[in-house]
């Protein structure tokens, strides 16, 4: 007997919270919110200035004392001066389909840590990152959609080069 009024209870509740909070429930509050502003630590604001500037060409905005701001294609980076650096707390991952901009970013002196690793693959292509620091450490990356050759995307799909149609498995 008592768990029909608890079951009928919660029903009510549950529904309640649900009418109260429709936009909550369905999306979240910042669902549709834009990414504004990032901050990274710098210890040099004039050397990580130049960095962002004159080596990834990003757009400087202004400066005030202690932190420079860039437009990153409508998101804005925040430098800030920090006595102290302790990177690693965030990764910005630049979108570089192809990754494109490795070899004009080697020509302007930055070090990637590796070569482009995969970390996901699709259909037609694989996503790749390729990682490399700013001055204080703050790790970066350029990442991708690389295309596969297509004989090779063929075949991963099932497909003979010469065909369009999948080529049919045998099941054992």
């Amino acid at each position: 007997m008592l768990s029909r009024p608890i079951t009928g209870a919660a029903c009510v509740a549950a529904l309640l919270l649900a009418l109260a909070t429709p936009a909550l429930a369905a999306n979240g509050p910042l669902s549709d919110a834009r990414l504004l502003q990032i901050t990274l630590p710098s210890t040099s604001l004039d050397r990580s200035t130049a960095f962002y500037r004159d080596v990834l060409g990003l757009k400087l905005l202004f400066q005030v004392p202690g932190a420079a701001f860039f437009d990153m294609a409508g998101v804005r980076l925040r430098l800030e001066l920090v006595k102290t650096a302790s990177p690693g707390g965030v990764e910005l991952y630049f979108d570089d389909p192809g990754l494109s901009r490795e070899a004009a970013l080697t020509a302007r002196g930055v070090k990637f840590a590796g070569p482009a690793e995969t970390v996901q693959r699709t259909a037609k292509a694989d996503v790749k990152l390729l990682e490399f620091l700013d001055p204080d450490g703050n790790p970066l990356a350029l990442m991708g959609e690389v295309a596969r050759p297509q004989a090779m995307a063929d075949r991963r799909e099932g497909c003979s080069p010469r065909r369009s149609r999948p080529v049919p498995r045998l099941v054992a």
